[in-house]
Order: structure tokens, then sequence, then C-alpha cells
């Protein structure tokens, strides 16, 4: 729309000057800011962004050399809505992250004031004035008023209505349910879900609930309406599905949470063989009920195929929903059958990858279930083997910013490979969840608080996301933060151990040692520990048989740690004691010894247990920067030195 501003009577004609014509482009340092397109180019591949991001980085562009205050920004990008300044933060990270701005290179921040875009930007060479010196004939005032009040009143409708255009669906896709209870199969049911959430978590104006925030209705009767007001989405994908034989039978519909109105519904009738075909389609009308204008790379990622093989893909479908439970035992279950997978289609990628993820969590930091040596060697073989097949898949990446991250120790290419991840799927909330990890371990806590703030966006009910913001504010000593996103994770699920286990650390950082006694011994309990208490007859008595045993060591060393610090070393020994007898039944890392000595005092023995951790390279490692148990050795030398070796200045 071009907007004519009329000279009054009397203006002088050598003071008109015309503005510069349409501005479609910027180009620097081998981006290029496309504003007809509305996206953001590097060396000839879209680098996606979200939509108020990318008004974030125009803005700052059309202004490069001057100081944009945060007020100023957040009214331009936030007009009339309030919001908080995290918003603006996640904004500026996700621009970072697409222009590898970690240095502020392109994006100075000027502290308590603002930014500056720095680098130098092109302008298109059509952009240029107008001739000057042409004499306009004079129009009465009132014409100029009435001519601007008109065109102002079309560039706010034209505003609202692309505004609102840009502003992202919600969308969660529940498990389908079974036409007969009598004939069920729940991983169908799951896997449906799961392969529409993939394709439709491509669409770049669409968020969609990730897989793990709609597992928990597989068997629930929950109306999908009440679902999606639970996950707090616009709209919501329900169906059936249902196998007889060689063929399949699934109904679905799409409706809008507010109205309750159905959008789209439809039914398919096939071949179990044609059920890519019967995704494609869902997936394809879909899109098109919600009004999406999609690219080209978004239409083909709608109708991807990783296998042409029905009976491979059903193998898949079966280690996803196994694994998908997030037990040692569901993982183990889903490397069975993703290896069934590739034994059928050896360039399944998608199988590989998930391969990869199993073993990665098996060996995790906080599991914990296998040596790193014994899971981590065959995750990398699998994440590369995924990346060789498909370069595009997300997942493959993820899985290898892991192991670079948890294992190897490269810390260049954990965040390559993050922000890789990332771009292919910018609504990839695990990801986010590990570039949280990530950040905090390396000190960069405003990029750990924006991408925990993002993963908690993608996933509101996500217990992870908002452990993971807690973890955030206790690594950067903020207890009172810390312990709020601990209470609004126990509200999501009390009966889950890890949010107890990082309540616990927050109380223990407060100095509230009973009441962080109190939270270990709850997340040992349900993590499969000993319940009798530690000191207590029946805890002797099966000390002395032999019987203690069960549980995760990470939440037990806390509990030793703990012990210590409150001034009770007889059952930190205890404690200790009990990680011996673990360790006859499963892995249990020296680091959870380590910390438990430190917190008795006993330097030492705390770094001859640190050592034997960086021989294994245990994963909690990667926190030596920020490990708030460890802080009574930090000044020490020898910390200094084992935090160089794992790569970590101090």
């Amino acid at each position: 729309m071009r907007l004519w501003v009329l000279c009054p009577r009397g203006m002088s004609d050598s003071s008109v000057q015309p503005a510069s014509g349409p501005k479609h482009t910027f180009s620097f340092e081998g981006f290029t800011l496309d504003l007809v397109r509305g996206c953001l180019i590097h060396e000839g591949q879209e680098v996606k962004l979200r939509p108020k991001s990318f008004e974030l980085l125009r803005y700052l562009v059309e202004r490069s050399g001057r100081l944009v205050g945060r007020a100023e920004l957040m009214q331009a990008i936030w007009p009339d809505t309030f919001v908080s300044e995290e918003s603006l933060a996640q904004c500026l990270m996700e621009v970072r992250r697409a222009l590898h701005d970690d240095s502020q290179r392109h994006i100075k921040t000027v502290h308590r004031r603002g930014y500056i875009f720095l680098t130098e930007v092109k302008e298109p060479a059509s952009a240029k004035p107008a001739p000057t010196g042409v004499r306009l004939p004079a129009i009465p005032t009132i014409m100029v008023a009435s001519a601007l009040l008109v065109g102002l009143v079309i560039a706010g409708l034209y505003w609202w209505r692309s505004t609102r255009a840009k502003q992202p669906a919600s969308l969660a896709v529940l498990p389908f349910r079974p036409l007969s209870t009598s004939d069920r199969d729940e991983s169908l049911e799951l896997g449906m879900a799961d392969a529409l959430i993939s394709k439709l978590s491509n669409l770049r104006r669409t968020t969609v609930r990730p897989t793990s925030a709609v597992r928990r209705y597989l068997n629930d009767d929950i109306d999908g309406l009440a679902a999606g007001h639970e996950l707090r989405t616009d709209w919501v994908l329900e169906g059936s599905i249902q196998r007889s034989g060689d063929r399949i039978r699934v109904t679905v519909q799409l409706l809008g949470v507010r109205d309750g109105k159905p959008s789209w519904a439809g039914t398919f009738d096939e071949k179990f063989t044609d059920i890519f075909t019967v995704q494609d389609a869902i997936s394809e009308r879909v899109a098109d009920a919600l009004a999406l204008q999609l690219t080209g790379a978004e239409r083909k990622g709608l109708t991807k195929r990783y296998t042409g093989d029905s009976q491979a893909y059903q193998l898949y479908l079966l280690g996803r929903f196994h694994s998908n439970k997030r037990t040692s035992a569901g993982f183990t279950k889903g490397i069975e059958y993703f290896l069934q997978a590739i034994a059928r289609d050896p360039n399944y990628a998608e199988a590989y990858a998930g391969l990869a993820n199993c073993y990665n969590l098996l060996g995790s930091q906080e599991m914990s279930v296998l040596a790193p040596k014994d899971v981590f060697p065959k995750a990398t073989a699998a994440a590369r083997r995924a990346i060789e097949i498909d370069e595009t898949l997300a997942e493959a990446h993820a899985a290898l910013a892991f192991i670079k991250f948890q294992y190897e120790w490269d810390w260049a290419g954990a965040e390559r490979e993050l922000r890789r991840a990332l771009d292919l799927n910018p609504q990839y909330a695990h990801v986010e969840q590990l570039f949280a990890s990530y950040s905090a371990a390396m000190g960069r806590f405003e990029a750990s608080l924006a991408a925990s703030r993002r993963a908690m966006e993608l996933d509101p009910t996500d217990i992870a996301a908002s452990t993971h913001l807690a973890f955030h504010y206790l690594y950067a000593r903020q207890d009172d933060p810390a312990m709020e996103a601990c209470r609004t994770a126990l509200e999501l699920d009390a009966v889950q151990p890890m949010p107890h286990w990082c309540a616990g650390m927050v109380y223990e950082q407060k100095g509230q040692y009973q009441k962080s006694i109190a939270e270990f011994q709850i997340a040992f309990a349900l993590s499969g520990g000993n319940v009798a208490r530690p000191g207590s007859e029946a805890y002797l008595h099966a000390l002395d048989r032999g019987t203690v045993g069960g549980g995760n060591p990470v939440y037990l060393a806390s509990l030793g740690h703990a012990y210590a610090l409150a001034g009770n070393p007889e059952l930190a020994r205890q404690a200790l004691g009990e990680l011996d007898q673990l360790a006859k039944q499963r892995y249990v890392s020296p680091y959870e010894r380590a910390v438990v000595h430190a917190g008795l005092g006993e330097t030492e023995l705390a770094f001859s247990w640190l050592e034997r951790a960086y021989a294994e390279r245990a994963g909690w490692l990667v926190s030596l920067r920020v490990e708030p148990r460890l802080d009574r050795l930090r000044s020490d030398h020898r910390f200094g030195n084992l935090a160089r070796r794992v790569g970590l200045s101090r």
C-alpha cells in the first residue's frame, strides 16, 4: 500500500523530499532479510524464525547503527499488548541463534539501555530517492488532513489484518481411540498421533504440542475439547483408528477449542500399506483447514516419508511406543524394536535416530542406567548413520548434540548440532531443554533462561520443562524463582521423582536441610528405592541382609550429601553403603560417591572419585562450573585443573 502525502498551501516546494521507494530486502554478511516473503535467508537456505522474532530483527536492521531502547522495541513488536521482558529475551535469543551471534557481533546489548544492530546493511539498489525540484500544486490543509486520516485508517486495517494473520495457531493431536475396545493396538493409536505431530511440527505458523504432552490421554476418556483446554491450544485434532487384517479405518476431525465447532472431518478406509497416504492426506487437510499459506518446503515436509515398508513402520511404532514411556525398561524395549525395524529397512533414518535417543537416555546423567562407554559409542554410530541417510532429520542432530555435550565434551560441536536441530524444527521442545542445560553449563544464563521459557511455551504442561527452568535458577543461584518453578512442576505431577529431587536441591542451597532431606527421600522412593528411612531398624536390617537396593543413585547420593550438611555423618555413610549395594545391581557413577564425600568434607576421597568419574566420562562433569554440591571444592587447585581437562574454564 502506498500512502501519498500532499503538501498543504504555503509549504515551500524546496522543502519537499519524496520518501525513498519501498525496501523489499536488506543484506548483511551472507544474510538476506526478505520483507516480501517474511523470511531470513542464509546462503540460499531459509532460516526459520517465529513471526515476532522476524519482526524484531526487521526493526533492528531497519534502524542499524542506532540505539533502540527496550521500551521502544517492545512497543514496536507487541503494540497495545502487555508482555514481560522475557518474551523479548526469547525472541532476541532466537534471532541471535539464527545469526550465530553469541559474541554480539551483529546485535550489541547496551546494558540497561537497549540494543544496536552493528553490521553494515546493504539496501536494494532500486531504493533511490526521486528527483527533487518538482513543484506541486497547493492543496487546502483540510484535504491534507482528510487524506492523511484515510491513509492512516487503511494502514491501521492493513496492520490489524496482517497481525492477525501472523498469529501462530496452537494445535494438539490426541492419541487416536480404538473403534473397538476388544481389539486395541496402543502403539498404532499413539503412533498415528506421533506421526502427525512430526509432520505438522514443520509448519512455521503453527505450534504443535509434542507427543510427550498428549501421551497421557492414551488411556483417558477425556473429551477432546477438555484436553484442548488443558493443553492450552486453539485447535485439537482427534480421531479413531482400527486395524483389521490388512485394512485400516481412520476417522478424524479438527475442532476449534473455543467454540467446539468442527472445522474439518474425514474418514479413510484403506489397506494398511496405504497408512502413509492417509497420514499425508490428514496433514494436508489440517493445514488447509487452518488457512495456512505454506512454503514449498513446508508442503514437501507434510508428505515426507522415511520408509515404504509397512512392517518396518509397525516395528518403528512399537519402538516409539515403548521409548515414549521414558523408563529404563521402555528404552531397552525400544532398542529391540528399532533394531528390528532397521533389519527390515537398513535406510530407515527415523529408526536410527530413535535407537540413538534410547542409548543416549540410558547413559544420561539423570538416569545413569548404563556406563557411558557402553552406550554412547553405539548412540554415536546410530545418530551418524541417520544423518548420513537424511541430513535434514532434526531428531538425529539432537541425538548427536546430546552425545557431544554429555560424552565427548565437544562444546562447539554440541552447540552446532543443537542449532541445526532447531533450524530444522523450531518447535523441538526437547532440544530447547537441552539447549538450556548446555547454556547453563557454559555459564550463559540469559540464553539458558530464554531456552527454558521457550520449552515451556511449546509445552506448558511438561514437567521436564518446568524442572529445567528450576535448574536454570538453581545454577544461577536464584533460590526463590527456582522453588517457584519446582512448585509448578509438582502441581503438574507430584508422583514424578525429578521435581522432588530438584526441590531438595533448592532447599539444600537455602540451608533448609530437613526439608531437603524429606524431598530427596520422596524422590528416591518414587524412583524405586528402599522406602525404609536410612538409620531406621528396618533399613539396618535390610542393609545387613544385603537386600538394600533399587532406585536412582543420583537421588540417593543427593540424600547422602544432605545428611552430611545437616550434621548426620553416620546417615551419610549409610547412603554410601547403599550406593555400594546398588552398584552390584546396576551402574553407579563415581560422581555420586564424590558428591557424598564432598558433603562430608572428605576432600581427598571426593577428588579421588572425581578422577574416576573423569576416566569414565561421567555426564555430571559437564555441570562442574555451576554444580552447587561441589562448592566446597572450588578453592582447591585440583578443581580448576579438572574443569580445564573437561574443557570448562573456571
